[in-house]
């Protein structure tokens, strides 16, 4: 299904593991070295340098070849200009192909600008006419050509575009069935957004996800996210407000109030519990970032302090906060520890094992340069010298 080659995928895996391990001491240079030349991928990944100005050169051209051929073919009346976007949209996909099997781009900003520029005009062809159910088609199409993007060029943004536009059709969907619809919509999007969360993080460790792994924490992260979101009280006594017209003041209240401000409090506490406990950094970054939208949240309806002394008190007490956790964490504690560890999740807990594995298992000749025997980590070998 993927565009590129599985092996050129799992060598460039194998490659971004060994350094990470090199990187955190786990082996040696020597072995470091043989691992990257026995997993070579064809796979073209410039650094951020270079994809910001292979995207922007992008750009240009798509912007500079569609005023072109816009002049050439011309388009009469809006029927014709979204035949010309239907064309721009399958010129943009077949470039996105051609660079990936010839050139072998993997986000090189290149093929992430062509993706991007295939969801656009089959959009824009979409909203050149105003017709009925035109947000919930647009939200369908979006959520299709994004999923089919994410697999076939295992592409994170797309994947986290294609949970948006999923949730924007539901949306929209769920509007016509009614006041009842409106009045529940928050605790629906809530109950898809945890079903996808768990439903997604019992697949990902499957063997034939291997790939998608960014992708799938990607989703995971869209699905904390919007979990908190429809919970929050500014965003659902704001959407109340459009929806029902109901001219609240800044002090009236939404009914069940109460409920939603439990819920804007406490699940960046739950998250960020849940992921101490489990020692999972997504629950604990995503849970201190919405612990600010909270604050912000609270402010925006409660205001206690100037904004100026409320930001100094706050960062105060972060700057305080985090020097005690650096002192402390200095000796790791309960599993957690201050000091960079190279490893950035639970897949490269074995990534020793798993490297040291693939060089022996190709490496049986006489003249690899390898001397098997002894090893100054329990035979592991992670000096370098076996």
């Amino acid at each position: 299904m993927t565009a590129y080659n599985t092996t050129d995928l799992y060598n460039k895996q194998v490659e971004e593991q060994a350094s990470a391990a090199f990187l955190s001491n786990c082996i040696g240079k020597d072995t470091y070295k043989n691992i990257l030349q026995l997993h070579q991928s064809k796979l073209y990944t410039p650094n951020y340098f270079i994809r910001i100005g292979l995207a922007i050169l992008t750009i240009v051209a798509i912007l500079f070849s569609g005023i072109l051929l816009g002049l050439m073919f011309g388009a009469d009346g809006t029927a014709g200009f979204a035949a010309l976007l239907i064309f721009y949209t399958l010129l943009s996909y077949a470039a996105l192909e051609f660079f990936v099997k010839q050139k072998y781009y993997y986000n090189a900003g290149i093929d992430n600008i062509l993706m991007l520029a295939t969801l656009t005009f089959i959009l824009s062809a979409l909203f050149v006419e105003d017709h009925d159910n035109q947000y919930l088609v647009a939200g369908a199409v979006s959520a299709i050509v994004c999923l089919w993007l994410s697999i076939r060029f295992t592409d994170a943004f797309m994947a986290m575009l294609c949970y948006v536009s999923f949730i924007l059709f539901l949306f929209f969907l769920y509007l016509k069935l009614g006041t009842v619809a409106r009045v529940t919509m928050p605790f629906m999007l809530m109950a898809v957004s945890a079903g996808i969360y768990f439903t997604i993080n019992k697949i990902r460790n499957k063997d034939q996800f291997r790939f998608y792994q960014l992708c799938c924490k990607a989703v995971m992260l869209c699905a904390l996210l919007t979990f908190y979101i429809c919970g929050n009280y500014f965003v659902v006594k704001e959407l109340s407000n459009e929806m029902f017209d109901l001219q609240l003041d800044l002090k009236d209240s939404i009914p069940f109030g109460w409920f939603f401000w439990i819920l804007t409090v406490a699940v960046p506490l739950l998250y960020i519990f849940y992921g101490i406990k489990k020692k999972d950094l997504l629950f604990i970054r995503t849970g201190l970032l919405l612990i600010a939208v909270t604050i912000f949240t609270v402010r925006y309806y409660h205001e206690i302090l100037d904004i100026e002394i409320a930001m100094m008190v706050a960062g105060l007490v972060l700057v305080a906060i985090s020097y005690a956790l650096i002192k402390y964490l200095k000796t790791p504690r309960h599993g957690f520890t201050f000091a960079n560890t190279g490893s950035p999740g639970k897949e490269l807990l074995n990534a020793e094992a798993l490297i040291i594995a693939q060089t022996f298992g190709k490496q049986t000749t006489a003249d690899s340069g390898v001397q098997f025997g002894g090893g100054s980590s329990g035979g592991g070998g992670a000096s370098g010298d076996f």
